[in-house]
């Protein structure tokens, strides 16, 4: 789950633990979706409120003229990775045209 996006039918678990605030804080009134602006952030709790952002700074809530709920994420085809073709015994015939990644620069 992220923070505004939404509480569905189980919306006592996020008042219970956190006193002065309102159900509606944690979703702006919006059960089901949660908040439509990313100004509905700042009625969160402190400790929600960077990722209730995320959700709209990389996550892309409501882009595309509000027609997405989905990350934008650009894929490219890579080499498969060695320890893959290991233990399937298969390479693709046209693997080589392909950049390698070591998946430990993917980590941030």
């Amino acid at each position: 789950m992220i923070p505004g996006a939404g509480q569905g039918a189980f919306n006592n678990g996020c008042t219970a633990q956190f006193a002065g605030f309102s159900v509606g804080d944690f979703d702006c009134d919006n059960r089901y979706g949660g908040c439509s602006q990313q100004s509905g952030c700042a009625r969160l709790p402190l400790e929600f409120q960077d990722a209730c952002n995320w959700r709209y700074n990389w996550y892309g809530w409501l882009q595309s003229e509000g027609k997405t709920n989905n990350p934008f994420v650009d894929f490219r085809r890579v080499r498969c990775p060695q320890q893959l073709t290991d233990i399937s015994g298969s390479v693709p015939d046209d693997d080589e045209e392909f950049p390698a990644v070591d998946g430990a620069d993917l980590l941030v």
